[in-house]
Parts: structure tokens; C-alpha cells; sequence
């Protein structure tokens, strides 16, 4: 595993359980609950869902964490749908998979200036694989509350936004990966989420699913994503005779990445979330 991408695969995870610290230390300190109800996901969800409906003054500066916590507290529609999701009332006919390829190959390594970086950060990759459905021509989703930059409906980058924490110029759907899956998972045409080993037995039948600058993201056994890519192309694995895809990310900079290869250098019950832009060619 490359020193870079096992870095960002510890520090999601960290990060993730740092988070829900956080949010369990919140709620006992300005609620007085008992910890052992503060350590309920489920009732820390709910709470947190009601404290946010009734725009409660506590939570000033804990929007950006909140939406990130509660987006990796809830179960994936995919899966709780047999890991397949079809949005029927969305085609995505306008997608031009060429502008995105060209976006992909001209800016995996060059980062495209006019965007911010968070390479140095929380890891690029989301932020990459936006730019890359902007480019083919996925529009902004904006409600024009600001406020709102958090929320998993909404996704866009506008002009002038920088990697600074609190930035509403830019959602958290576009650069975060789990608020990134929240969004996704919704507008994307087809979603499929697999275990690790069930998508390497069904390698060749996710490779003739799959286009270039459709996306994958992987995830811990929990759902959570920590890696977003896109995909750049396609292969045949020479050891075992199978069809592989070719993966484009930032954070771990790279045009050339094996999704079978990498499928097997980690756990069998992690997951692998395959987003399927446009069905029809």
C-alpha cells in the first residue's frame, strides 16, 4: 500500500471516530445526558437531527462536523435496497463523458488552478472528482442559502472559494466524501455498493457496467467512504485473465490506478460504492 493512500485511509478513520467523540462530548456536557445515551448512534443522530430542525443557537460552529457525522451515521439507501439503487426520474442525458476524460487527463497531476486544494488538507480527492462531473457538465445544485453549504442537497464550488474551514463558497458535498456519497447517491442514474469480495468476483460484470467518468469510492466495512476516484479507463489483468478498471484520483496522485488490484490489498468486508452517472451511451 503506498505510504500516501495509507495516510488517508488511517487519518478518514481517525478522523471519523475524533468526530463522534465530539459529538457524544457535546451533548453531555450542554445536555446533561447520561453517557451511556450519548453513546447511542442512533439517539445521537435523532437528537441531533431535532436540534438542527429547531435551529438551536448551540450548534453555531459545529455545522460542518454535524453534517459530516450524520452523514456517516446513515445507512446508504443502496444498501438497504440490496446494494443497487436506481433513480428512475433521472438520466443524466446531457453528461459528456469526452469533457470530463479531457478534464481527467489534463488535471490528475497539474491541479486546475482555479479550484482550491486540499491536498495538504483532509485529501483532494472529492474536490477532484467534482471538477471532473462539473467539467462533463453535472450543473450546481444551489438553494442560494448560504447557510445551507453543509446540506447533502446541495453541491457546487462558486468562484473565490478557498480551503479554508467555514467556506460556504464551497459545499461540503463537493469536497468531503461522505457528504459527497449523501448527494450522490441521490443524483447519480445507478448506484451498486458491493463487500470487497463481492466485487471482485464480479469484476467483469461491474467493468461492462461502468464508463469513463463514472465513479467508485471506497469505503470501511461501516459504509463510510474514505477514498473518492473516477474512472479513467479499462483493462485486463494479466495474472488472472479478468477485465479491470482504470481509476483517476488526487490525494494519491495517479491516471493509472487498478481497481481489482487495489480491491485486493485491503479487507474483503470493506465496500466498494459504484456510481453509474448516465445509463445510456
Amino acid at each position: 500500500m503506498y505510504d500516501i493512500e495509507k495516510h488517508l485511509h488511517d487519518n478518514v478513520f481517525i478522523q471519523s471516530i475524533d468526530r463522534k467523540e465530539r459529538m457524544y462530548k457535546f451533548l453531555i456536557s450542554n445536555f446533561n445526558i447520561p453517557e451511556q445515551f450519548a453513546r447511542d448512534d442512533s439517539m445521537v443522530k435523532d437528537m441531533l437531527e431535532q436540534l438542527i430542525r429547531e435551529k438551536n443557537a448551540m450548534l453555531e460552529g459545529l455545522e460542518d462536523e454535524i453534517s459530516i457525522y450524520l452523514s456517516e451515521a446513515s445507512e446508504d439507501e443502496a444498501e438497504v435496497n440490496g446494494y443497487n439503487l436506481r433513480n428512475a426520474n433521472i438520466n443524466n442525458s446531457f453528461f459528456d463523458r469526452n469533457k470530463a476524460k479531457l478534464y481527467i487527463d489534463t488535471y490528475w497531476k497539474n491541479y486546475n488552478p482555479a479550484y482550491p486544494s486540499f491536498a495538504s488538507g483532509g485529501g483532494d480527492c472529492a474536490n477532484f472528482v467534482s471538477q471532473i462531473l462539473y467539467a462533463g457538465g453535472m450543473p450546481w445544485v444551489d438553494n442560494k442559502n448560504p447557510a445551507n453549504y453543509t446540506w447533502g442537497t446541495n453541491w457546487y464550488c462558486k468562484q473565490g472559494a478557498t480551503n479554508k474551514d467555514g467556506d460556504r463558497r464551497i459545499s461540503l458535498s463537493w469536497k468531503v466524501a461522505a457528504i459527497f456519497k449523501s448527494f450522490w447517491v441521490k443524483h447519480a442514474e445507478h448506484t451498486m455498493t458491493y463487500s470487497y469480495a463481492e466485487a471482485i468476483e464480479k469484476i467483469n460484470e461491474i467493468a461492462n457496467t461502468v464508463y469513463i467518468a463514472d465513479v467508485v469510492q471506497f469505503c470501511y466495512s461501516n459504509g463510510v467512504p474514505w477514498h473518492t476516484l473516477a474512472v479513467t479507463g479499462f483493462t485486463k489483468d494479466q495474472k488472472t485473465g479478468k477485465n479491470d478498471i482504470v481509476l483517476s484520483s488526487h490525494t494519491m496522485d495517479s491516471n493509472s490506478r487498478s481497481l481489482l488490484n487495489t480491491l485486493l490489498s485491503y479487507p474483503s468486508n470493506y465496500k466498494l460504492r459504484v456510481y453509474i452517472i448516465k445509463m445510456k451511451e
